[in-house]
């Protein structure tokens, strides 16, 4: 069984109900952030070598991995976004930039968030 991103939300979506009835879109977006901080702390650990073995790190690394794309796909739910429609339109986009050509945008000028980014450094 192949799992898409598709497949992961509609499975999702029925599993969330059922245990989170209620759940507001930040939650999710919360439960990422938090996860990428596991991704954070197992990866500073592995480069350090303590608190571990290289094993363990790996382990949680993975996890960690595993679980923000899964906080990711119910923050799409819970915003009405499809995650595999964003994912593919976001890479189609993604990979054609060339940042060895143009350093500045990878020559994608249309590219929704740097309008936001260059709004913010006003």
């Amino acid at each position: 069984m192949v799992l898409t991103f598709r497949r992961l939300q509609e499975e999702q979506r029925p599993w969330q109900a059922h245990n989170f009835p209620g759940r507001k879109p930040y939650e999710s977006l919360l439960g990422a952030l938090e996860e990428l901080g596991e991704l954070a702390h197992a990866h500073l650990k592995q480069e350090q070598g303590t608190r571990g073995t290289a094993e363990q790190h790996a382990a949680a690394a993975k996890d960690a991995v595993a679980d923000t794309v899964i906080f990711l796909s119910d923050y799409c739910t819970a915003r009405g976004f499809d995650f595999q429609e964003a994912v593919e339109t976001t890479w189609a986009r993604v990979q054609k930039r060339d940042f060895r050509k143009d350093p500045l945008t990878g020559g994608d000028s249309d590219d929704p968030g740097l309008a936001l980014k260059g709004a913010a450094r006003g």
